[in-house]
Formats: structure tokens, C-alpha cells, sequence
């Protein structure tokens, strides 16, 4: 798992939107083209940044200070990171269940890409856009629960 380079961290929230916004534009465009390989490789990028922005948001919201090592966060497993967000309450069982699925089907795919190279279908894009926003709208509701106002001005960053 990778995280935002450190520049990208500190960026505004507009230049975060904007990079948002290329990548979605992206994803819309391999996906015209039937390239829905690099489509949800890219959506999945898109999921792990929104986990992991997600756990240093309950984070923030609980502890009201950034996580030990914040920016070593690439070196956490995405299946820990769901673990621990499930474990604060964050995200709950279904939505722990549908990311570990989503990262063993994208891990049993791409160890075997050379034989599968057509097995990512459009539908596969789409569920993983569909975590994204549950992931951003549980970590919306936990911090609205457990924060502080800055707390969501944190969060649209």
C-alpha cells in the first residue's frame, strides 16, 4: 500500500480536488476505452488513499492529534488499516467484509494478470467507486459523532 507523498499531504483542499478530479476523469476515460484493467487499478489507488485518509481522520477526531508515523502510513497493510478502522468504529462488518473481498479479488487478479488479462469488467469499476463514497460517507459520520468542527474542515482536505 502507498500514500500521498508528503508534498501532496500539504496541499490545499482545491489542488487535492483538482488531482481528484484528473484521476476520476481518468478512470471515465479507460473506461470508455474498454481498458477497465487500468480503470480499476487506478479506482483502487483511489481506495487505499480514502482508507487511509479515513483512519487519520477518526484519528484526528478521537485523539484531536495526528496518528504516530502519519507519514510512514505506506508501510500499513490495507487489510490492517480496514481492521483498525473497523476496531474504532468507523466502518462496520458489512463494509469491512465488502473492502477485504474487493482487495482479495484485486490481489488474486493481478498475481495472475498474464492469464486473465480481460477478467476486469466495468461492473468491477463501479464497485469499487461505490466503496470509495461508503468509506468517505462512514468516516463523514464518525468524525460529525466524535469531532470537533475542525475536525471536518480536516476532513475535506
Amino acid at each position: 500500500m502507498t500514500t500521498r507523498p508528503k508534498e501532496h499531504v500539504e496541499m490545499e483542499p482545491y489542488a487535492k480536488y483538482t488531482i481528484f478530479k484528473e484521476a476520476y476523469d481518468r478512470i471515465n476515460l479507460y473506461k470508455d476505452k474498454e481498458d477497465f484493467l487500468a480503470a480499476h487499478v487506478l479506482s483502487f489507488s483511489i481506495l487505499e488513499d480514502r482508507v487511509t485518509a479515513a483512519y487519520v481522520s477518526a484519528y484526528r477526531s478521537l485523539n484531536k492529534e495526528d496518528p504516530p508515523n502519519m507519514h510512514k502510513l505506506e508501510k500499513v497493510f490495507f487489510k490492517m488499516l480496514i481492521d483498525i478502522l473497523q476496531s474504532m468504529g468507523v466502518i462496520k462488518e458489512d463494509l469491512h467484509k465488502k473492502l477485504l473481498e474487493a482487495a482479495n479479488k484485486r490481489n488474486e487478479l493481478m498475481h495472475e494478470m498474464m492469464w486473465r488479462l480481460n477478467a476486469f469488467n466495468s461492473s468491477d469499476v463501479e464497485d469499487i467507486r461505490s466503496l470509495i463514497n461508503e468509506v468517505e460517507t462512514m468516516t463523514e459520520k464518525f468524525v460529525k459523532l466524535h469531532g470537533t468542527k475542525e475536525d471536518l474542515i480536516k476532513l475535506t482536505e
